[in-house]
């Protein structure tokens, strides 16, 4: 929860805290809950800030029914009437005092303050709810957000970040991306160098299921340094040893299954292969290096 002073807010750590602080690490329930009794307890005091819009309307009315009957103006009178409410609302008080902001990690309460349009004075009702949520999802880490009205005197924010699932090169370039295969553009590549590695094109928008089939066999995995994108349409592999696993299109499940059942049985990670094809269904073939295999063959002579 920030108090908002100048042009922006300032940390949550030396603003004011209440009971209805939002919780500064908090999982989709959590928020959900948070939420729910931020609104719970702004209820009430939108109360009067209802009672106050229609006073303000009802002084209004009258004169109003003469402009339209001598102008004939209504979008006009429209406006003007919003315009004086508002006016009203912010003279008695109900202006943007806090940004409350939950889930936000790695997101700065500034770039929040400046996405919402925060700043101190400005009345509540002018805050465009659906505008300052665009805004907010337009951050590199904001997944989603939800932004929400409080009467009479805050805005809160609830956030979901982006995780940083793995990193993808292209064009030697290596980019932080997420498990939907979005990039996150503010996250240093440097500072997640021990997430999984994807190459190529497409290579992002399929990461997770490559990364997903990894997991289910934890000693093939640990022998990838990275997994390369071919054609967009399929994986190889590329092992620590130099060697390559080539998967098939269709259904490499099956076929990382057969690999590990093999070096269960047989070791063969182990072996001085170049290349595991795996392309054809229920098939591996193993490709020597070429110039170890001329090496043992000058030695067998």
């Amino acid at each position: 929860m920030s108090k908002l002073k100048g042009a922006g807010a300032r940390d949550s750590s030396k603003a004011r805290r209440k009971s209805n602080q939002a919780p500064k690490a908090a999982g989709g329930r959590k928020l959900s809950n948070w939420a729910a009794a931020q609104w719970r307890a702004a209820r009430n005091r939108a109360s009067y800030a209802f009672k106050l819009i229609f006073t303000v309307f009802g002084a209004l009315l009258a004169g109003t029914a003469v402009i339209l009957l001598v102008f004939g103006q209504l979008d006009d009178v429209g406006g003007m009437l919003a315009g004086r409410a508002e006016t009203e609302l912010e003279q008695a008080g109900y202006t943007l005092d806090w940004l409350d902001v939950a889930g936000a990690d790695r997101t700065g309460v500034e770039e929040i303050a400046m996405a919402v349009g925060a700043a101190p004075g400005l009345g509540l009702s002018r805050v465009d709810l659906n505008a300052a949520r665009d805004a907010i999802q337009s951050l590199s880490w904001v997944q989603s957000a939800e932004v929400l009205r409080l009467w009479p005197d805050r805005i809160a924010v609830l956030i979901e970040e982006r995780q940083p699932y793995a990193l993808w090169q292209i064009n030697q370039t290596y980019h932080v991306i997420d498990a939907d295969g979005a990039v996150i553009d503010a996250a240093n590549p440097l500072e997640f160098a021990s997430l999984p590695r994807v190459v190529g094109e497409d290579a992002n928008r399929e990461a997770a299921s490559v990364i997903g089939l990894l997991t289910l066999h934890p000693d093939i995995r640990d022998r990838v340094t990275h997994a390369i994108r071919v054609g967009e349409r399929r994986w190889s592999l590329r092992l620590q040893s130099g060697g390559d696993v080539l998967l098939p299109e269709d259904d490499p499940a099956s076929a990382l299954a057969l690999l590990a059942a093999m070096h269960e049985e047989r070791g063969v990670l182990d072996y001085e292969a170049q290349i595991f094809d795996l392309r054809n269904a229920g098939e591996m073939v193993m490709r020597p290096w070429p110039d170890r295999a001329a090496e043992r063959a000058g030695r067998g002579a």
